[in-house]
């Protein structure tokens, strides 16, 4: 199952420099993606924070290969690696920097 997630508005509630955590991040995170129930799941037992200013840039990134007509990328955002589906707009996986791995099956990676 995919939730939509709140748009932009939620974000910018935050106090500046706060970071969210679990059901936060999905208040962070711009309109236009979604959130897997996979990636909330690797997101709560991984414990990444993400800020809005981060999750602005997540949404960035994505837009970026989007208009490059690429498929499924890995955003980079200050060490933390989410794989995106971008056709569905969808954040597959998060993976904080300390368990960064071999990704496969991605045709393209973003530095946000």
């Amino acid at each position: 199952m995919i939730r939509r997630v709140l748009g932009p508005e939620a974000a910018v509630q935050a106090p500046p420099g706060q970071r969210v955590r679990g059901a936060g991040f999905q208040q962070a995170l711009a309109e236009a993606l979604q959130l897997s129930n996979h990636a909330q799941q690797r997101f709560q037992a991984r414990g990444v924070e993400v800020s809005p200013e981060q999750a602005r840039r997540l949404a960035a990134g994505v837009e970026a290969v989007r208009q490059k007509g690429c498929r499924s990328a890995v955003v980079l955002v200050d060490g933390v690696a989410f794989v995106v589906s971008v056709p569905a707009s969808t954040v597959v996986t998060v993976m904080p920097a300390d368990r960064l791995r071999v990704f496969t099956n991605i045709d393209s990676a973003v530095i946000a």
